[in-house]
């Protein structure tokens, strides 16, 4: 085959990959909208979060509610928590010391989905009661790899003070960094290199 039609060829599976690993990104870090999360009959617990109510919180536990209690993707309390954004309630459920490292069936945790949100607040409470600063998902996406690529200055700067590795890599071979380069995130790729992150 000519030199010419290998080197096209090359190119086409190049931005085939490219296409596709960004696809396959912005699959894992699409947020569900709370009020769209379907439950079980409807938990008291669930419910509370979802209203962002810390008094129905402590009302469902004092009624007897279990805090692991999780819905068919496997998200439990923390989870819906980090996504209302609801520092008040995070801060409740770690109180009666919840896991904070627990993963729904994507992969996701708690801090993955703060960080997404770059909700720095919540992210922080998180870290500080032992959340793991570099766990990945299904697909190897890591909290600080979510903000970087959603463009969150404030979680990435808090990730990497926390001790976040930058140089972890995702199933496509990317790091943060990459992700923040991709999408023209300069800051937040300049704050990386300089944190000794690679390409």
């Amino acid at each position: 085959m000519p030199n010419h039609q290998t080197s096209l060829i090359r190119i086409a599976m190049n931005g085939f990959a490219v296409v596709l690993a960004t696809l396959m990104f912005v699959s894992i870090v699409s947020l569900p909208a709370v009020a769209d999360i379907e439950l079980f009959g409807g938990n008291p617990l669930f419910d509370a979060i979802k209203a962002n109510d810390p008094q129905r919180v402590e009302a469902a536990f004092a009624a007897g509610e279990k805090i692991e209690v999780q819905d068919f993707d496997g998200r439990r309390p923390l989870i819906y928590a980090a996504l209302v954004g609801s520092l008040d309630i995070v801060e409740i459920l770690i109180k009666r010391s919840v896991s904070v490292n627990h993963r729904d069936k994507l992969g996701n945790s708690a801090l993955f989905y703060a960080a997404s949100q770059g909700d720095a607040e919540v992210g922080d409470a998180l870290i500080i009661a032992g959340a793991n600063k570099d766990s990945n998902n299904r697909q190897g996406i890591t909290p600080l790899m979510a903000a970087a690529k959603l463009g969150h200055l404030d979680v990435v700067q808090l990730l990497l003070t926390s001790g976040a590795n930058p140089n972890l890599r995702d199933y496509t071979g990317r790091t943060a960094l990459v992700w923040a380069d991709w999408n023209r995130k300069s800051t937040i790729a300049q704050i990386l290199r300089k944190a000794g992150a690679r390409e």
